[in-house]
């Protein structure tokens, strides 16, 4: 019997994308032959995602072949993959890999600077649009959820920095960051380390500290990098 609420902490490792990482399961045998899949309210709300998300990842393994769809019946696994398709997915958790450090790089080349321009020109009511930003995501248990307010508070802080140019540059990065940020998102711990990490950005800006400021975000992102970084021997075999 196949435990889907542990599947919660680890169904992005692939870069956010949910057709791989349950194809993945189907190679590794998690998801044997026969085992019936969730009804889609169920499994969404059990996975973090939204039921069009989940929908659309089962339609891509029935279109391969690997679920049968039903009408009364349900949602069927069917046959293990071949080796070949085996072979498909470990690239795909290689280049997700490869995807995470580059845009971390990018994000710590970047970001700290944005946070350094932002505490020289932060007001009270920017400093209160990021409290509440971190207020909702204290008592936000959804991941996704928690993954969109996380987003925010980085396109909130740039806009403080006063520069269309920065805005948009980090809205740009933040859409291709978007795999990095889903990457763990699933745990108390990782929620807990960006909360604190937020913080502590937020308390330099409330204190005019750009250097402050710039070195708390510089912490920030390396600290959420060590915490979900994929290992250099990780492999889908060894997840």
């Amino acid at each position: 019997m196949v435990n889907w609420s542990s599947i919660n902490q680890k169904w992005n490792s692939l870069g956010g994308n949910l057709a791989a990482e349950l194809e993945l399961m189907i190679v590794r045998g998690e998801l044997p032959q026969g085992e019936k899949i969730p009804p889609e309210r169920e499994l969404a709300a059990t996975l973090g995602v939204s039921r069009a998300t989940l929908r659309e990842a089962l339609l891509e393994l029935e279109i391969k072949g690997l679920l049968s769809r039903r009408p009364g019946r349900g949602t069927i696994v069917l046959e293990t993959p071949t080796e070949s398709q085996f072979e498909q997915l470990s690239e795909a958790f290689t280049a997700a890999q490869q995807d995470f450090s580059q845009v971390m790089e990018m994000r710590l080349t970047i970001e700290p600077a944005v946070a350094r321009l932002a505490a020289t020109k932060a007001t009270a009511a920017d400093i209160r649009k990021l409290e509440q930003i971190l207020a909702e995501s204290e008592k936000e248990t959804s991941s996704m959820k928690l993954l969109e307010l996380d987003q925010t508070f980085h396109v909130a802080l740039s806009d403080i920095a006063r520069n269309p140019l920065l805005s948009d540059l980090i809205r740009i990065v933040g859409d291709w960051a978007g795999a990095s940020r889903r990457l763990g998102f699933q745990g108390g711990k990782r929620k807990e380390a960006s909360l604190h990490g937020h913080w502590q950005i937020v308390d330099a800006l409330r204190a005019g500290q750009p250097a402050l400021a710039e070195n708390a975000m510089r912490e920030h992102i390396s600290g959420i990098q060590e915490l979900i970084a994929p290992k250099a021997d990780q492999s889908p075999e060894s997840n």
